[in-house]
């Protein structure tokens, strides 16, 4: 019903509307994967199946600026570069039109996939947002906006940063409580994300 809601309002006022996804991680361990992965260095951005006749790599570096400092008390910044991001298992990936019954775990996989099936709307642009280890939600956030004219398009960046806010919502020095899963130092230092975080 609500998803319906703002279908309507996004037809009859253009706006931008977003809405987080279920992936059983609470707010805080969300804010707390997002610094690990942004400690030291910027987080992956990956982009999929952009409207645009632009590489991917060209999509995500503009998608990486629109990012920066969309989640409130965060200094973690972003990049379109894998070699720059050193935990680059850990990315925000954002899918262009993915098809209605698409789930967050399928906007991570689509980052390995050559050929993604898209969902074009004549009257308005899709955005599925996922921030994700490797193949593994850890947030989400469904965004609906106006038809894009290009990648300049201020709507794309409010489009970031409202899908930005709803994966992490309020700030990062909040929401503390929610274990994250386990640390493991084998075969490099990394969390394993525990599927129960944020639920037990």
């Amino acid at each position: 019903m609500r998803r319906m809601a703002c279908l309507v309002l996004l037809l009859l006022t253009g706006c931008v509307t977003a809405q987080d996804t279920a992936t059983g991680v609470q707010a805080g361990p969300r804010h707390r994967f997002l610094a690990f992965a942004g400690y030291n260095s910027p987080v992956l951005v990956v982009s999929v199946n952009a409207p645009f006749q632009l590489t991917p790599t060209d999509v995500a570096a503009r998608l990486a600026e629109y990012a920066d400092g969309a989640v409130m008390g965060s200094d973690v910044t972003y990049t379109a570069s894998r070699a720059a991001a050193t935990k680059n298992n850990y990315r925000i990936v954002a899918r262009f039109d993915a098809e209605q019954a698409t789930s967050t775990g399928e906007v991570c996989r689509s980052a390995y996939q050559t050929a993604v099936l898209a969902a074009r709307y004549a009257d308005r642009t899709n955005l599925f947002m996922a921030f994700c280890d490797k193949d593994e939600p850890i947030a989400g956030a469904k965004v609906s906006g106006p038809k894009l004219s290009g990648l300049g398009d201020p709507v794309l960046r409010d489009m970031i940063r409202q899908g930005m806010k709803e994966m992490f919502p309020g700030s990062a020095g909040q929401n503390r409580s929610g274990s994250m899963g386990s640390f493991e130092l084998a075969p490099r230092p990394h969390f394993r994300l525990n599927p129960l975080d944020g639920i037990l």
